[in-house]
């Protein structure tokens, strides 16, 4: 592809911040550089038509493509430090900050946010926006834009 089309290629924001969202390990996101579309594959999904777009995608060799980065658990402990750092509710950053303190892995946090509504609603909120965010930085980073 000329560096002007891709320039001018045009991608699904929405479906790029769902795939930067998506967290889960089985399931991996791709960016096609030719359409702009966004796609998802399951590693334990085997199937004809899967085999020919892992087939493609190893072939082509990141020329049209490009996975979608995945957090590592880093990154993920420092967003969860970052939406606690959000929080302006005392009683729940409190609550949070005693538990991220605690929870080397993140996992507590993740059940704590999953059961706790209010946690719950602010945390989904902060990564739609985290997400968004870094889509527009990968997509900048490649030179494209979005819709």
């Amino acid at each position: 592809m000329r560096e002007e089309e891709m320039e001018s290629l045009r991608v699904d924001l929405d479906a790029l911040v769902l795939a930067f969202n998506d967290g889960a390990p089985a399931r991996s996101y791709y960016l096609d550089r030719d359409t702009g579309k966004v796609f998802s594959l399951l590693e334990d999904h085997v199937d004809a038509e899967t085999e020919e777009i892992v087939w493609q995608i190893e072939a082509d060799g990141g020329q049209r493509y490009l996975q979608v980065p995945k957090l590592t658990m880093e990154e993920e402990l420092q967003e969860q430090d970052s939406f606690l750092e959000s929080i302006e509710d005392k009683e729940l950053k409190t609550k949070l900050a005693k538990l991220i303190e605690s929870d080397p892995d993140g996992s507590r946090f993740q059940d704590f946010v999953s059961r706790e509504r209010e946690a719950r609603e602010r945390w989904r909120t902060f990564c739609r926006t985290r997400s968004r965010e870094r889509a527009d930085q990968w997509l900048k980073s490649l030179g494209l834009s979005a819709d």
